[in-house]
């Protein structure tokens, strides 16, 4: 039975016996933190009180509060480090400068049996992608696919979140979004287009397929999650103001210059998600995206595109769920080059990460994070977070 931090996820299936089985190793964290890395534990709902405790103090209403802690912490829940909590002090810049508007409801422009519209009015990005989805699951359930595309939003966040939404009510769900420009093409110097996301998730039986992935080589959280450890990134990930490939994150966070994941093939992809996100939509796209450290103090301008795709898997074949179980299975037990490393599809790191968590009872951050974590707490006037203390792992309390 899954813990509490499971409950992030929205009922999405999930079985632990038989990652256990194959992954049952300690599993390191993502996004280029190392074995050696210090970290401590914190209880999810100590790291939730955290979150709406700064949120407050910038003005978010008491309603919308758990909304913006939830999909950061299933973010953290899932390893996607560079969704989580880290991203807590871009959102709390963007509302105090006003670049986002936290008063603003997304607004149906037009729509059909299986299509709409949407203008998210500037409101921040999870609020925009909640509705959205959601919106799009009503129309599948009715009519068998739900198709929704949205102007004027902001980051959207842990891409995979809204896919999740949609396999909670029996949908699959697909999920796209732009960024701004921050990705050289394939022979430029310069970034052209955005690093755009993609998530991807259909439930089985007895397992989910997910997957949660960037046009770039690595997302800008990534290279983030890399700068706060202290850590060094892969040269196939960024580049320097000079065009050359770096392997330091602040030198590629300085560029903003992300590689394109497999060169040409990550190119095409983000740019037929931004025909789809802000060309047919409405929203910016290319270099019309300006970055959000551009936009601060400028009110309300972002005006990012998105789209949410629901499809109701029945109205195809009756027995998808079987099907999709077979499928995973079958791609499973293809014989891995290395017997110490099995084949695994996407999603499989996240669930690894996932079991982890649960078997902690709290979330693990590395301890130079919750030390900008204390700044920011301070700065804020409100509480720090409070570390969580065991004498072993299978002590730990649970939240």
């Amino acid at each position: 039975m899954l813990s509490k931090f499971g409950q992030l996820l929205q009922g999405a299936t999930i079985r632990h016996s038989q990652y256990r089985r194959f992954y049952g190793q300690p599993v390191v964290q993502r996004d280029s933190v190392t074995d050696t890395t210090p970290t401590s534990l914190v209880l999810e709902g100590e790291a939730r009180r955290f979150i709406h405790d700064c949120l407050r103090r910038v003005g978010v209403p008491f309603e919308k509060l758990r909304c913006i802690s939830d999909i950061m912490l299933a973010a953290d829940y899932r390893g996607i480090h560079g969704m989580g909590i880290g991203r807590l002090e871009m959102y709390l810049k963007d509302l105090q400068h006003g670049t986002v508007d936290i008063t603003a409801e997304p607004e149906i422009i037009s729509q059909t049996s299986v299509t709409a519209h949407v203008d998210g009015h500037g409101a921040m990005g999870v609020f925009v992608g909640n509705y959205c989805m959601d919106l799009a699951i009503d129309k599948a359930q009715k009519s068998g696919i739900g198709f929704v595309v949205a102007k004027r939003s902001h980051d959207i966040g842990m891409a995979s979140w809204y896919a999740f939404r949609a396999m909670a009510r029996g949908c699959i769900g697909l999920v796209l979004s732009n960024t701004p420009a921050m990705m050289v093409a394939p022979g430029g110097q310069d970034a052209s287009i955005g690093a755009n996301c993609l998530a991807f998730g259909a439930d089985g039986k007895d397992s989910h397929f997910m997957l949660d992935m960037a046009a770039s080589t690595k997302s800008m959280g990534a290279v983030e999650w890399a700068f706060i450890n202290d850590d060094r990134i892969p040269s196939s990930w960024a580049m320097d103001e000079s065009g050359h490939p770096t392997i330091f994150p602040c030198l590629a966070l300085r560029a903003n210059r992300l590689n394109p994941a497999g060169g040409h093939n990550g190119y095409c992809l983000a740019t037929m998600i931004d025909v789809l996100c802000g060309v047919m939509s409405g929203a910016n796209y290319a270099t019309r995206v300006v970055s959000m450290e551009a936009e601060q103090g400028k009110g309300p301008t972002s005006n990012l595109g998105l789209v949410m795709l629901a499809l109701d898997p029945c109205v195809f074949v009756p027995d998808f769920e079987e099907r999709l179980d077979d499928f995973k299975k079958r791609i499973e037990n293809s014989i891995p080059f290395d017997t110490s490393k099995p084949v695994r599809l996407a999603g499989e790191l996240e669930k690894a990460h996932m079991l982890r968590v649960d078997d902690l009872g709290a979330l693990s951050f590395p301890n130079i994070m919750l030390a900008k974590f204390k700044r920011l707490a301070d700065f804020l006037c409100v509480p720090s977070l409070q570390l969580a203390f065991a004498s072993n792992k299978s002590n730990y309390l649970r939240a």
